[in-house]
């Protein structure tokens, strides 16, 4: 019994009690790295967001800096929209929509819907003028066409 270690109540530890001691130190360990799995570095934006979050604030610099720093994998996912968290969830898209054309309407700007009804020509370009004119838009006078 040299070898064995006796604790203040004077009874041997067993390999179950280390067992034990080993298991509850495990547990301890495991509670604090969930814990701890919402925090730096796990909940870090993904650069294509940063970049994004740059542009949409308008902070250029930032955003020109960003870009340089981005691989081409990473441009590559930004171009196709991967790694783009949305501003808004998909369940609140209709109300964002409904309110921006709310907000239109009482400035008086844009009007929700146009009827456009092509000429027996069809429409093209150059319908634009005649289609501003009619509505009261204010339309820059079209330059005279180049003679060849």
């Amino acid at each position: 019994m040299e070898g064995e270690r006796w604790n203040l109540v004077q009874r041997p530890r067993t390999a179950w009690g280390r067992a034990i001691r080993r298991l509850i130190a495990a547990a301890s360990l495991a509670a604090c790295t969930t814990a701890l799995g919402g925090c730096w570095p796990f909940n870090r934006p993904s650069p294509q967001q940063e970049y994004f979050d740059a542009l949409k604030t308008g902070n250029s610099a930032q955003a020109s800096q960003l870009w340089l720093q981005l691989t081409p994998e990473q441009r590559a996912k930004f171009e196709r929209g991967e790694g783009i968290r949305p501003s808004v969830s998909h369940n609140d898209m209709p109300q964002t929509i409904n309110e921006h054309y709310a907000e239109q309407n009482d400035d008086g700007s844009a009007p929700q819907h146009v009827d456009l009804t092509p000429s027996s020509t069809g429409a093209g370009l150059q319908d634009l003028t005649s289609y501003f004119k009619a509505t009261g838009s204010a339309v820059a006078p079209q330059p005279a066409a180049p003679e060849q």
